[in-house]
């Protein structure tokens, strides 16, 4: 697909089809907490002019201020969502536009059900879509984007720009890092991570997450943001995605050799490149196919 401009603020055609509903009234009744996500305390923190990282329970949320409206990068779990937009108040008046999913998972869009009831509209990889349909959270179900892109879509809030990017599986196959070129930060969701946590059954590969690092590490950032945790510079980027490679190759050599899958782990000696990987039974199987693919595409 090819790229697309959405302007978000000023009135044009597009935008009255694309931002319908945008005046809403807020919703001002949240989701108290319950014994798997009990609501927590979260705090705002500066990142760069007009960027902030809202983090706590669940995660990390990125706020983008414009005078067009604002961009979340991330809700949180339901329960969360009246302590998130109060952080986002104190920080900005003005209204969310838009929201962000990095993926599917309900850390990052438990929220999504409260932000469009207040106006707000969703935004994901067009894979989301059927990975919620049949993701079944603690939480209850999520309530999906309303609007969706393939592998990359601009957005302009006034002379603001942000770029979505679908760079591959890494995590899931809705992967979504958002890029705020004018500051030189990048928002890369769970494909950065001490541990590295593909999920299989979400179309995640530890071997695609390597590439797809290799292609966020083309834009022009100096800070990125996690899907939790603190932001880090380029640099820990270029590590992690040179401890993911070393470790692929090895096991790609392990496969090649007739190793066998219960031996697989063993022999890729993570503690060497210094990757936590801390994969389930599950993890390991797909793991192994993946290689084994890649193996006989090689023949």
């Amino acid at each position: 697909m090819g790229k697309r401009l959405v302007s978000v603020g000023k009135p044009c055609l597009l935008l009255a089809m694309m931002w319908a509903g945008l005046g809403a009234a807020q919703n001002t009744h949240g989701v108290a907490g319950d014994a798997a996500h009990p609501a927590g305390v979260l705090t705002a923190n500066y990142v760069k002019t007009g960027l902030y990282v809202i983090s706590g329970a669940g995660g990390n949320s990125v706020l983008r201020l414009s005078a067009n409206g604002l961009l979340v990068v991330d809700g949180n779990h339901a329960e969360n969502f009246d302590e998130l937009r109060r952080k986002i108040r104190r920080l900005n008046e003005q209204p969310v536009r838009v929201v962000v999913n990095t993926d599917h998972l309900e850390e990052h869009t438990g929220t999504n059900a409260q932000f469009l009831a207040a106006g707000a509209r969703i935004l994901g990889q067009q894979n989301e879509k059927a990975l919620l349909e049949s993701y079944n959270p603690p939480g209850g179900k999520i309530a999906p984007p309303t609007d969706t892109f393939d592998r990359e879509q601009k957005l302009a809030f006034g002379p603001v720009e942000v770029q979505l990017h679908h760079f591959g599986n890494g995590r899931t196959s809705a992967d979504t890092v958002v890029y705020f070129p004018d500051l030189k930060v990048i928002a890369v969701g769970d494909l950065y991570a001490a541990s590295p946590n593909p999920d299989y059954a979400a179309g995640g590969s530890l071997v695609g997450w390597g590439a797809a690092l290799g292609e966020v590490l083309k834009l022009d950032f100096t800070v990125a943001v996690p899907g939790r945790g603190d932001a880090v510079p380029r640099a820990e980027l270029e590590g992690l995605k040179a401890k993911i490679d070393t470790v692929v190759a090895r096991g790609r050599v392990l496969v090649s050799s007739g190793v066998g899958k219960d031996k697989l782990m063993a022999g890729l000696k993570t503690d060497d490149p210094g990757l936590d990987l801390k994969f389930s039974p599950e993890q390991v199987d797909g793991f192994y196919r993946e290689l084994a693919a890649v193996e006989r595409s090689q023949r």
